[in-house]
């Protein structure tokens, strides 16, 4: 039973809304609301539960919907798995022994490889020497010269610093460049799986298709 002022149409309209509010049990059964109003002018409003002897009674029905089924995403498409073996699933030491054995196989030596330097001190390899130029942020300063107030944007172009990898550290390097692909296909962006995905398998059959594989 929830109880009320005396009547006035603002206290009824926020008891109204609230009984209407309030959690009801999930079915599709009408529920009855009945508005009692005692001798003295008490009001009370009751969820299901006729007036008392004496009580002046308006009933009314509300239709409760249905509740809305839960809300159940589909599932994932599981991602394509590489079509060759994750490097992470190979013995570390076959690497290791790698640059002994280069020059004894039949196999050529694995592609040139440059370690570039960003200009954030950040580094990555890439098989040539001509990395994309680079918009380097640039601190502007706006009203009154206070940076970032009003301030727009601005940059200048930067190249990163290239330097081939020494011959005896090429299989290190393309073992490292492999690995580092690989947790970018298991780890990365739902949208960039697939193309980390092939990005992968293009590396680590050059690195198995050279003499730096066991």
């Amino acid at each position: 039973m929830i109880r009320a002022w005396p009547p006035t149409a603002l206290g009824l309209a926020l008891t109204l809304t609230a009984l209407l509010a309030a959690p009801l049990p999930a079915r599709t059964e009408p529920t009855v609301i009945y508005r009692c109003t005692a001798p003295d002018g008490e009001v009370t409003f009751q969820n299901g539960t006729p007036c008392a002897a004496g009580h002046q009674q308006q009933r009314r029905v509300i239709d409760i919907a249905a509740p809305l089924p839960a809300f159940v995403p589909a599932p994932a498409a599981p991602a394509r798995a590489p079509a060759v073996p994750l490097i992470s699933s190979l013995p570390a030491a076959t690497v290791a022994k790698a640059d002994t054995q280069r020059d004894a196989g039949p196999k050529p030596p694995p592609p040139a490889l440059y370690s570039c330097r960003v200009y954030d001190n950040s580094t990555y390899w890439r098989e040539d020497d001509t990395p994309p130029a680079r918009c380097r942020p640039l601190q502007t300063v706006g009203i009154g010269g206070v940076p970032g107030l009003g301030a727009g944007q601005a940059c200048e172009r930067h190249e990163d610093v290239c330097t081939p990898v020494p011959d005896g550290d090429l299989c290190r390097s393309w073992d490292a460049r492999v690995r580092e692909a690989e947790f970018r296909w298991r780890f990365g962006d739902d949208g960039a799986r697939e193309s980390a995905r092939i990005e992968y398998e293009r590396l680590f059959t050059q690195l198995q298709d050279s003499a730096c594989a066991p």
